[in-house]
Parts: C-alpha cells; sequence; structure tokens
C-alpha cells in the first residue's frame, strides 16, 4: 500500500464508522410540523406563471460535519412532486453560491401531508463550524405547486423567498404569526481531528512492515 493512500483510507474509514448526527432540526416530537401553513414552491401552472423559491439558514455548532441527508415535509398540490434542494453558502445574511445539490421524492398523493421526505447528499460536503449555511428549495420547471410545510416549534429564524428568479428577499419571522420557516432537519457526519488520523496512519504503517 503506498504512504498517499493510507490518510485517505484513514479518513474513510473513520468517516464510514462514524454515525450521523443532527446539526439543526425544527420538527415537533414524533416528527410533527403544521398542517395548515407553509412556504411556497411553484413553477408555473395555478400561480399563472410565477416561479417561487424558498430558503432557511442554519448555522452549525460543535465542529466541522460531512453533509449527509437533509429531511423535510411538503405538500403535493399540482405536477410532479420532484423537490430540488441547494446547500448554500450565507452571502451577507442572504442565500449565496451553491455549495451542492440533490433532489428528494416520494410524495404519495395530492393533498395529503406525508411522513417527511429524505434527501440525500454526497456526504463529502464540509460544514464549518460557526458557519452558516441556507437550505433552498425549488420544483421541477414544469407546471408544479407544493408547499413546504412550517415548523410548530416556535421557529421563526432567518428565511428567504425568491420569486422569477428576482433577487432573494430575507426576514425574520414574527411570533404570533404565520411566518415560521419550513420545517427541516440536517444530518451530518463530524470530521475526525487530526490526531485520530494520525493514529490510524501509525498503526497502518506499522503493520505495513510487518507484513514486509
Amino acid at each position: 500500500m503506498s504512504k498517499l493512500a493510507i490518510p485517505a483510507l484513514i479518513t474513510a474509514m473513520t468517516v464510514s464508522g462514524a454515525a450521523a448526527e443532527v446539526l439543526y432540526s425544527n420538527f415537533g416530537p414524533d416528527n410533527t410540523y403544521s398542517l395548515d401553513m407553509g412556504m411556497t414552491l411553484s413553477y408555473g401552472g395555478p400561480l399563472a406563471g410565477d416561479v417561487n423559491e424558498a430558503a432557511v439558514a442554519f448555522t452549525v455548532t460543535g465542529g466541522d460535519y460531512y453533509l449527509n441527508t437533509a429531511e423535510f415535509a411538503v405538500l403535493h398540490n399540482w405536477g410532479p412532486d420532484i423537490v430540488y434542494l441547494d446547500i448554500r453558502s450565507d452571502l451577507d445574511g442572504s442565500p449565496g453560491s451553491v455549495l451542492e445539490s440533490t433532489t428528494a421524492s416520494g410524495v404519495t398523493d395530492p393533498f395529503v401531508w406525508s411522513p417527511p421526505m429524505v434527501a440525500a447528499f454526497s456526504g463529502s460536503l464540509v460544514l464549518q463550524e460557526g458557519q452558516t449555511y441556507w437550505l433552498a428549495m425549488r420544483t421541477e420547471e414544469t407546471d408544479a405547486l407544493l408547499s413546504w410545510a412550517h415548523n410548530v416549534t416556535d421557529d421563526f429564524g432567518l428565511r428567504a423567498w425568491q420569486v422569477n428568479g428576482g433577487g432573494w428577499n430575507t426576514a425574520f419571522g414574527t411570533p404570533g404569526t404565520d411566518s415560521q420557516r419550513g420545517v427541516f432537519r440536517v444530518n451530518g457526519t463530524l470530521v475526525p481531528s487530526p490526531g485520530v488520523g494520525a493514529i490510524g496512519v501509525v498503526g497502518l504503517l506499522g503493520l505495513t512492515r510487518r507484513r514486509r
């Protein structure tokens, strides 16, 4: 085994063996969420052609994490039940550049709230401690209308919306109103510290020497 391959192998082994952690969640107990309000996601159809995208911000704490999955709940009203998700950087309090994208689907029937949908990411994007990121959602580029369910935990944090490809509008929700943010959960795997990798490298090097 080459010496260059050993650190990469150690990192892969450490990440694959680590359990995913919740980086942020505003789901209620037993994955509950609002059944009557949400953030509009649309492209054409019954909204006379308007394109609506939505996003929510979250800040990473407790270390650097590899992004694994995001969970959320939508109501499927019209068109394909495909949701496109972007993880974006933060740009002065608004959604910035796209860091990674993925898709999710699985709503069973139109006009029926379903269990949380799960969107899988590559597992290679590192979300850094102390940094703010945005989870943004949009529909298929055809007649479609979905609603990203509001949370029921009084999470009135930073949210954003975009209409017809214009600039992002941002706001903090106001308690006592219907302006809660979309419900979501972000899961990731802690990036191992350099010390952990170094110990593993020493062990593998010793094993390699013994085999020789």
